[in-house]
């Protein structure tokens, strides 16, 4: 009663209760391009999940094999037909080979590649920064040696020769997963030390905050006060750099595969698409066109999306 008797007194004298504050969710989902841009990428995981499945099975029985990632129909160059019903909806590239169903199976690759990349970055980059933040001494300098020296190379070079020396072994013994599994770890070579960097100077900065020295104060142990406080802080930075690095990701596994260093023929993904199609170009401008076209609105959507993710995990940035 006396708490309702207030809040009477309160509306009577013309204050307002202040409205609670908006989740970080919908701060994200408040951002036009970081909208737009989750949209976007909602359908593209759908589309690599499931649209080489679909796009087969919409064609006439008799057509169906045609449109796979890797047959051959000398018939067309351009789009063919009258769409939907045209046999290649994006036309077919200088082997006759259907490009929307390669755009889509290279969009699988993209996806995959980077999901993996930052799986290492967050599993092995943000614990090592973690554990380096949180117990110093020689944890921290053993941690930090060991990513100064992968900063030593130049990042995209260290993973452009760690490609080009153990690409042909991986493809000999497992094709195209091992070819993907050798991008996504030289990938993750060079950029786990930029976020176990990020990770570790936020652990440091938290490390001197009056509440983990409470803790230390009344004998919590580094361990405990790593998970309960350290870890908790620190989880939105986590998230924010590995959406802003995603990105880069799918920008070097195009690159590689743009050098011959990535999925090999008759594999598809993005850059090996734009390296087949490059010779053709004033031929069938478009081969190149609908990859590199592809390549840049995911690049720019896995921006922005990481961009609202930082604002809306720390608002007064």
């Amino acid at each position: 009663m006396r708490a309702r008797d207030e809040l009477n007194l309160e509306t009577a004298s013309g204050l307002e209760a202040t409205p609670p504050a908006p989740t970080a969710w919908a701060r994200l989902w408040g951002t036009p391009l970081a909208r737009a841009s989750l949209i976007f990428l909602g359908l593209v995981l759908v589309a690599a999940a499931i649209g080489p499945w679909l796009y087969q099975i919409a064609a006439p029985p008799d057509m169906q094999p045609l449109r796979t990632f890797d047959a051959q129909d000398y018939n067309f160059a351009g789009p063919s037909g009258s769409w939907p019903n045209a046999v290649h909806w994006l036309g077919t590239d200088d082997l006759g080979r259907d490009t929307l169903a390669r755009l889509l199976t290279g969009l699988r690759v993209s996806l995959l590649v980077a999901a993996l990349v930052e799986a290492i970055n967050v599993g092995l980059g943000a614990a090592l920064g973690l554990l380096a933040g949180t117990f110093g001494g020689l944890v921290d300098g053993v941690i930090s040696r060991l990513a100064d020296m992968l900063f030593a190379f130049p990042g995209l070079l260290l993973a452009i020769l760690v490609s080009a020396i153990f690409g042909q072994a991986a493809q000999q013994v497992a094709g195209d997963l091992g070819r993907l599994l050798l991008v996504s770890i030289a990938l993750a070579l060079v950029s786990w030390p930029l976020m176990a960097r990020y990770v570790r100077g936020q652990a440091l900065s938290i490390r001197t905050r009056d509440y983990v020295l409470a803790a230390e104060a009344i004998g919590a142990r580094h361990r405990e006060i790593m998970v309960r406080h350290i870890l908790p802080n620190v989880t939105g930075l986590i998230i924010t750099a590995a959406t802003l690095d995603v990105s880069s990701v799918v920008l070097n596994e195009a690159l590689l595969s743009l050098l011959g260093l990535g999925i090999q023929p008759p594999g598809s993904s993005l850059g090996l698409m734009i390296n087949e199609a490059q010779a053709y170009l004033e031929a069938n401008w478009f081969q190149t066109f609908v990859p590199g076209l592809t390549l840049t609105l995911l690049v720019l959507a896995f921006s922005f999306l990481g961009d609202g993710i930082r604002d809306a995990v720390d608002p007064t940035i």
